[in-house]
């Protein structure tokens, strides 16, 4: 099965729309989770038929802001569990595989109200059957690490504490990722402002990581809004057509190595310093810089320990 979360921004224009339509057509999700649609669910009725995703779930925009919606197609069945503004959370059953659970995420983005999702995230583990698989995808508007975020003021180690905190309480861990390292931009052009940040992201319970252990997680190609698609693949991407790098894999227990935020940050002003090719170049001398680092460092570091 593969999933797919995204924060576009908007659906009320032509660009939006074409860039959803594509993302379906190149991708052909089973489910689809949008976050800030701004949209009602009568604008969003005709998209259903237009992505193949024929049943839809709308939780409505307050006013011209906000706004989720789930779409999933025949053959897929989905049984709603609750939602609300931060929140879409259903029961999934496809063929003969065992019922999981899956909820949607659109987190808070003013620092004053983030400790809302925090909130919403550990009443739904409250509503949580012992031993039943739990994934969670979408825009939860923080970081886990200062790893995760480059430029602008530093987030405040509270705040990390606060989601870190709520994913523990959940029993959750963070399923890392293959492709971009970053999920969000802001697109400035210049050094001193440009901020990108790991927003969007997906986690899993140990009993869904169990069920489905060839699982991959792929930060896709961005599209109209300033976040990347999320894709999640169950049973892991079919490869065989590709040819070469294979991408790269941001590994979650990086995060827990000493001197990992340095060395990110380290690649990416060298590359900005050389301004060889812009952010791309930036992001492409991160990636190979976390590859080399992983394979000599830190897996030198594992074998000792062994």
């Amino acid at each position: 099965m593969k999933i797919i979360s995204w924060n576009c921004r908007g659906l009320g224009n032509g660009s939006a729309v074409r860039s959803l339509l594509e993302l379906g057509r190149v991708e052909d999700p089973d489910v689809l989770f949008l976050s800030e649609t701004r949209l009602y669910e009568k604008e969003l009725e005709h998209l259903r038929w237009k992505l193949g995703l024929v049943n839809l779930l709308v939780w409505n925009p307050e006013g011209r802001s906000r706004g989720i919606a789930l779409f999933w197609r025949r053959g897929v069945d989905v049984t709603l569990r609750s939602y609300g503004r931060r929140h879409m959370d259903v029961d999934v059953k496809e063929g003969d595989n065992p019922i999981w659970r899956l909820t949607g995420v659109y987190g808070e983005s003013a620092t004053e109200r983030k400790k809302e999702t925090w909130r919403t995230l550990k009443i739904l583990k409250q509503q949580h059957q012992q031993g039943k698989r739990w994934l969670c995808v979408g825009d939860f508007n923080e970081i886990l690490s200062e790893v995760e975020k480059v430029g602008g003021a530093p987030r405040a180690q509270h705040m990390i504490n606060g989601f870190r905190e709520a994913l523990e309480v959940c029993e959750m861990a963070d399923l890392g990722f293959e492709g971009d390292v970053f999920t969000w931009r802001n697109h400035s052009k210049d050094l001193n402002t440009y901020i990108c940040e790991r927003l969007d992201r997906t986690v899993g319970n140990e009993e869904w990581r169990s069920q489905f252990p060839n699982h991959t997680v792929v930060n896709g190609i961005p599209r109209h809004s300033d976040h990347m698609p999320i894709i999640v693949h169950t049973e892991g991407e079919d490869r065989r057509w590709m040819r070469g790098d294979r991408g790269f894999r941001f590994e979650a227990r990086w995060l827990q190595e000493e001197g990992c935020e340095e060395i990110i940050r380290k690649a990416w002003e060298r590359s900005w310093t050389n301004r060889s090719g812009g952010v791309a170049a930036a992001l492409r001398s991160v990636a190979e810089t976390m590859r080399e680092w992983d394979k000599n460092v830190v897996g030198e570091l594992e074998g000792r320990l062994r």
